[in-house]
C-alpha cells in the first residue's frame, strides 16, 4: 500500500513542468560553470605564455643595454616585454570577468 503511494507521489513529482524546468535550469547553469572553468584555464595557461616571453624579451633587453651597438635592440626587446606584459594584462582582465560570472553564476 505504502509502495503504490510513495511510486505515485514520485510519478506525480517527476512529471511535474515546474520541477523539470528548474533540474534543466541547474543542469544549464552547470554547463556554462564548467564551460567557464575551461575557458579560464585556457586564458590562464595564455597568460603564463605572454609572462614568459616578456621575462625572456627583458632578460635580453638586460643582457644587451650595455653595449653600444645593441641600443636599437635593447629598446626593441624593452617593447617586447611591455606588448606581452600588456597582453597578459588584458587576458587576466578577461579571467577576472569570467570568474565574476561564475561567481554570479553559484550564488544564485
Amino acid at each position: 500500500m505504502w509502495t503504490v503511494a510513495i511510486c505515485l507521489a514520485l510519478s506525480l513529482l517527476t512529471s511535474s513542468p515546474l520541477l523539470l524546468w528548474t533540474a534543466q535550469a541547474k543542469s544549464e547553469k552547470m554547463a556554462e560553470i564548467n564551460s567557464i572553468d575551461e575557458r579560464i584555464w585556457q586564458l590562464k595557461e595564455m597568460k603564463r605564455g605572454f609572462e614568459g616571453k616578456a621575462i625572456r624579451a627583458e632578460n635580453q633587453a638586460e643582457r644587451m643595454q650595455f653595449e653600444d651597438r645593441f641600443i636599437l635592440e635593447t629598446r626593441q626587446y624593452f617593447k617586447i616585454a611591455e606588448e606581452n606584459r600588456q597582453k597578459a594584462q588584458l587576458v587576466q582582465d578577461e579571467i577576472d570577468r569570467l570568474e565574476k560570472r561564475k561567481a554570479e553564476l553559484l550564488g544564485s
